[in-house]
């Protein structure tokens, strides 16, 4: 509930203070006198988007202009507070402030005094105010909106419902997520798997097995590339050791002499038995490298190609070291590395398993989705029975309203689309209702609305401004019964040039134009004596005559009864 209204430098209004009850709250006054702008500085106060427009509430020149409204703490608002860590007190201020700084002016919030960015405060706006301006049709228009209020009809149902949809489709959309990414994942790797297919291939049809290929190959290559030095070496080795020449006895020879000596001379004297025995190993071990030189003797006996396929090998070798700018171990470890990723990567096991688990998961999320929109469809039903039952009494008889469902897009709001469709007269197809109602129609359909929806909406404060514009009669008093039926539940405000509709108020403010030092000045009197308000009704109903305030005196009466 708004308590007061504060206004420092404010065009019109100037300097102050509005205080308020709760109830059914009109405000009336001639054309000009400023009724709408007062509902502007409401507007302004808890502004949802930049407007150019606020920055004219200013008065002209003042380098500080505010407005400030006090509001009792509904439970919402304050868990609201709680949330976003503001410090909660039976009352909350709201302060919008205007500084003039280099011939512009600069608006900020604040909340309880703490500066506050525009997001928290259309949050805000949510709670504390419901508008309906003089052509004011954004609910006939949009979609979304029309939806939640149907929701709100049964909230808790709803709720419930709507909370297994955003369930199942979060699950349902992760599900799908990684399947995507598996599939993107497949396709933006295809060339690159390509690649590196070809050059495992490559480095396959090389047969690399030993890192140190390159270095016995190259050793393999000094050899052969000498080996007919190496020929006539090891032949000079055999003949020294082991062949004698005509007058030259060989290494074998004159150890034989040796051994056969020394034998001799141990039988003579043991103490030589020692030198026998290392210089019989010695001979052992001479033999045994003659052996060695034999066996590698033999290994010269190769193939003159031999060379020929080793220096290709080689040159193999160093090409592909070069290709790829590996060295011959790395490049190994490479088509290691590759057949091992190439392994992993035929996803489609993978792709396979992850589209049946989504597939499952949609199924789910349908199924959540059509008992959800059953249960829409069954709300709407009674919502179109309200509606036409109330605009029946509004002054339309031969109304026809209708809820059109259009499936959509699954979204965690469900597969639902709705569009409010509207006739008033006989012949007339239905036709989107935004598109096919009159001005009048649009504004008693609004109201329709909010006194159906009045009991489900937590906001705390309705404003309406000329919501009852072009009725008259009993549908007047129809709509009076609605906005005093309406304050039961929450606070009203009503800007309205019907008197009888004013009549039914709780609490009347009349606006009057005045003009103080040269300034235009508009002064909002609280009506609280039964003759002020007869006053002001009797000038609503047509002037001061005797009939006009014969009927204000009879609509007060009304009320009081």
């Amino acid at each position: 509930m708004l308590i007061s209204l504060r206004f420092q430098n404010i065009a019109l209004f100037g300097n102050s203070e509005i205080d308020f009850n709760k109830g059914f709250t009109v405000f009336t006054g001639q054309t000009g006198s400023g009724k709408s702008i007062l509902v502007d500085t409401l507007n302004a106060l808890l502004a949802n988007k930049k407007s150019s427009l606020n920055n004219r509430l200013v008065a002209k020149g003042s380098p500080f202009s505010s407005i400030e409204g006090v509001f009792s703490v509904l439970q919402k608002t304050k868990d609201w507070l709680i949330n976003n860590e503001f410090d909660v007190d039976e009352e909350l201020i709201v302060t919008r402030e205007w500084r003039l700084k280099e011939n512009n002016y600069k608006s900020r919030f604040r909340i309880n005094g703490v500066l506050v960015n525009r997001d928290q405060i259309a949050e805000l706006r949510a709670l504390l105010f419901d508008f309906t301006l003089q052509g004011d049709s954004y609910i006939l228009k949009d979609s979304f909106h029309q939806l939640s209020l149907l929701d709100s009809l049964d909230l808790k149902k709803i709720q419930e419902s709507i909370a297994k949809v955003k369930q199942n489709w979060n699950i349902w959309h992760n599900s799908n997520f990684q399947l995507e990414q598996a599939r993107a994942q497949k396709s933006n790797l295809k060339k690159e798997i390509e690649e590196m297919q070809y050059i495992y291939q490559d480095l396959n049809k090389l047969g690399l097995e030993d890192a140190n290929e390159q270095i016995n190959l190259e050793i393999d290559q000094n050899r052969l590339s000498n080996l007919l030095r190496l020929k006539e070496g090891v032949k000079v080795l055999l003949i020294r050791l082991n062949e004698s020449l005509d007058e030259y006895p060989s290494i074998i020879d004159h150890t034989n002499v040796c051994i056969n000596e020394l034998k001799i001379l141990s039988q003579i004297d043991s103490s030589l038995e020692p030198i026998f025995d290392s210089f019989y190993k010695l001979i052992n071990n001479l033999n045994d490298l003659i052996y060695q030189i034999n066996d590698y003797e033999k290994t010269l006996d190769v193939d003159p190609s031999f060379l020929n396929q080793l220096q290709v090998r080689l040159s193999t070798l160093k090409f592909y070291q070069q290709k790829y700018n590996r060295t011959l171990p790395e490049l190994i470890s490479y088509k290691k590395e590759l057949n091992k990723y190439l392994a992993f990567q035929d996803t489609s096991n993978k792709i396979n398993e992850l589209s049946s688990y989504e597939n499952k998961k949609r199924i789910i999320r349908d199924q959540s989705n059509k008992d959800l929109s059953i249960i829409r469809k069954t709300i709407a039903l009674q919502l179109e029975k309200k509606l036409i039952t109330s605009l029946k009494k509004l002054g339309i008889p031969n109304v026809r309203f209708k809820i059109v469902f259009e499936e959509c897009e699954p979204t965690i709001n469900g597969i639902d689309k709705v569009n409010f469709m509207f006739s008033a007269n006989p012949g007339i197809p239905l036709a989107p209702l935004a598109e096919t109602a009159s001005g009048g129609e649009k504004s008693r359909v609004l109201l329709a609305i909010k006194a159906i929806f009045s009991s489900f909406d937590q906001a705390n404060l309705l404003v309406f401004d000329e919501i009852d514009s072009g009725v008259s009669g009993s549908v007047s008093s129809y709509v009076a019964d609605l906005l005093s039926e309406l304050s039961n539940h929450r606070q009203v405000f009503c800007v309205t040039h019907q008197p009888l509709i004013a009549a039914f108020a709780d609490n009347h403010f009349a606006l009057k134009k005045t003009v103080i030092a040269g300034h235009t000045k508009s002064i909002v009197i609280n009506l609280t004596e039964i003759a002020d308000r007869q006053r002001e009704l009797a000038l609503l109903a047509g002037g001061e005559s005797v009939e006009a305030n014969a009927y204000a005196a009879s609509l007060l009466e009304h009320k009081a009864a």
